[in-house]
């Protein structure tokens, strides 16, 4: 109904001849109308005259549209906003369209034939997987989801420190404590601690510092008596990471290594020095940022290592290459890169424009804090990102063992695996990015309120009642005479909100913008349900209505679940 105002409207704006832009919003407070532009206001500046007449005037040339009048009583408000309210027709025609487009009625093709690569998970072999490594992976999936849902060709990558100091240190480490673990989870553990023992050693102690420096270099040159070790550890950690990966519901296209990045860096860099991008300055190629407002940058160090800014260089070109074309590569990546990705985009752009100008976007995020929960960690003060979920998990298998219906136990560690993932994510999106998050573990598995069980729970609910409903009571029913009320009008504009709120998010990244919306959305269908019995035998064209406005519902709520990664459930 939106995108049919609009269309109107522009019609409109060129009759009056002017060039300014307008708004089509939602109101706060429905009784002022369902829709509202502010289109008088802005043409008046124009035109010079008052908002209110050309109110008037914009409304005297609405109501010459048949389909407009038939969906929408105009009226004017306040100094000359023009107001649309829905009318029965207008519920009506939703309704009907959802029931048969469904879930094609939430996607567009804004994106189609766009191709956008979308970076995110970034865990470093050879150290935990940490909360920041889960919050990257719930925003980077969710992101993608809602570029896909828009017709992009989405391709997710994942980038992974696998050279480096931490590495040496792990080395050291593991010398001090060789050990032969056998089970995946002793064997992370392990790389764990010996990356503890090689770090407060390097921090502690100057001929342990120099052994770990040296190590470094052996990493470097793959010297034969580190690469055979290093191989396999490594591949230790990256099986962990995959179970993660598969437990979260995300899956790569691709996974860079640092490792891969050294030798073309090192070139990026010598090329970048020539061009008189890159400087020397005691040993290293640093770029000289602060004539930009920037940070100045080492991008190689005066061993001749490229730091991890000069390996970026080569991840940027490997991105915008392996894939053919990208018209946009996106980098969730937490707020302390902030400076980092302001460097290294306008040192790519500087090397080659036409491929990088305007085409990379860094989505940060902030810290994820906890409140009242206590998680031991293998490295100081970094909480493992699988302990958060596992807490949640052993919460909810609680909450399920107070219930009087018995599940059995494969059924059960379903239901609490799948409901502590969705409690984890939800709980993560429905906080803006760039915020930091105060994780409340009894709030996020809580079956009421704004919590990601509550939502799962709706559509199960939505689902039974589907599902309890005969065959032909689903098929799509005869509006012409039934007249909504307001709880059956709230649900239906809050379900038609949907497709026009993905469309601006994919524009903006503000994810938390569809968890809001997704709770609404469970409580309008809470207060329907409440307020509107369903399968009522004695009123079966009410019934039929009904179970019409249930169906909407889980559409759409099936579509937000989706979109942000969580598995839906038929029990719960």
């Amino acid at each position: 109904m939106k995108q049919l105002l609009n269309y109107e409207l522009k019609k409109i704006k060129k009759q009056l001849r002017v060039d300014q832009s307008y708004k089509v919003e939602i109101p706060a407070d429905q009784k002022f109308g369902h829709y509202s532009t502010n289109l008088a206001l802005q043409a008046a500046k124009h035109l010079k005259k008052n908002p209110l007449i050309i109110a008037e005037q914009i409304i005297k040339l609405l109501k010459q549209n048949r389909v407009i009048n038939k969906y929408f009583k105009i009226r004017i408000a306040g100094a000359g906003f023009v107001n649309f309210l829905l009318k029965q027709q207008g519920f009506q025609t939703i309704t009907s369209q959802i029931l048969t487009y469904k879930k094609q009625y939430f996607t567009n093709r804004k994106l189609e034939n766009k191709k956008i690569l979308v970076e995110y998970g970034h865990p470093n072999p050879f150290k935990s997987f940490h909360v920041g490594h889960l919050r990257t992976l719930i925003i980077g999936e969710c992101l993608a989801r809602i570029l896909e849902n828009a017709g992009a060709n989405i391709i997710r990558v994942n980038y992974q420190g696998d050279v480096g100091l931490h590495i040496a240190k792990f080395f050291y480490g593991y010398k001090q404590n060789p050990k032969s673990p056998k089970s995946l989870e002793q064997k992370v553990d392990y790389l764990a601690d010996c990356y503890v023992i090689g770090s407060k050693a390097f921090q502690e102690n100057p001929k342990a510092r120099q052994k770990i420096q040296k190590l470094n270099k052996k990493i470097y040159q793959m010297h034969p008596e580190i690469k055979k070790d290093w191989l396999e550890k490594r591949q230790w950690s990256l099986d962990k990471f995959n179970q993660i990966f598969k437990r979260l519901n995300t899956k790569f296209d691709k996974h860079y290594f640092e490792s891969e990045m050294h030798e073309s860096g090192l070139k990026l860099c010598q090329k970048a020095y020539k061009k008189g991008i890159l400087i020397k300055d005691r040993g290293c190629l640093i770029f000289k940022g602060e004539k930009y407002g920037l940070n100045n940058r080492v991008f190689v160090n005066k061993y001749g290592i490229p730091t991890y800014e000069g390996k970026e260089l080569a991840l940027a070109y490997r991105e915008f290459t392996d894939f053919g074309q990208i018209d946009k590569a996106i980098h969730v990546v937490a707020n302390e890169q902030i400076n980092f990705f302001k460097v290294t985009f306008l040192v790519q752009k500087l090397l080659d424009e036409r491929l990088f100008d305007d085409k990379q976007y860094h989505l940060s995020f902030g810290i994820v804090n906890l409140q009242g929960i206590k998680i031991s960690s293998r490295e100081g003060n970094i909480v493992q990102g699988e302990s958060i979920i596992n807490e949640a998990k052993k919460e909810i298998k609680k909450l399920l063992k107070s219930r009087k219906e018995s599940l059995n136990q494969k059924k059960s560690e379903q239901i609490s695996e799948t409901v502590a993932v969705g409690a984890v994510k939800y709980s993560f999106l429905k906080v803006s990015p760039i915020k930091d998050i105060a994780f409340d573990l009894k709030q996020s598995v809580k079956m009421t309120g704004q919590s990601g069980p509550y939502l799962m729970y709706s559509y199960t609910r939505a689902t039974n009642i589907l599902r309890k409903a005969e065959h032909k009571d689903t098929i799509n029913p005869e509006f012409s005479n039934y007249k909504f009320n307001a709880w059956e009008k709230k649900l239906i504009f809050t379900v038609s909100q949907l497709p026009d709120m993905l469309e601006t998010i994919q524009k903006n990244y503000q994810l938390s913008v569809l968890a809001e919306y997704t709770y609404d959305l469970a409580n309008n269908f809470s207060g329907f349900y409440d307020n509107c019995p369903v399968l009522n035998q004695d009123h079966m064209d009410n019934r039929k209505i009904r179970i019409a406005l249930v169906k909407i519902f889980q559409l759409a709520m099936g579509k937000c679940l989706d979109l942000m990664g969580i598995k839906k459930l038929i029990q719960m």
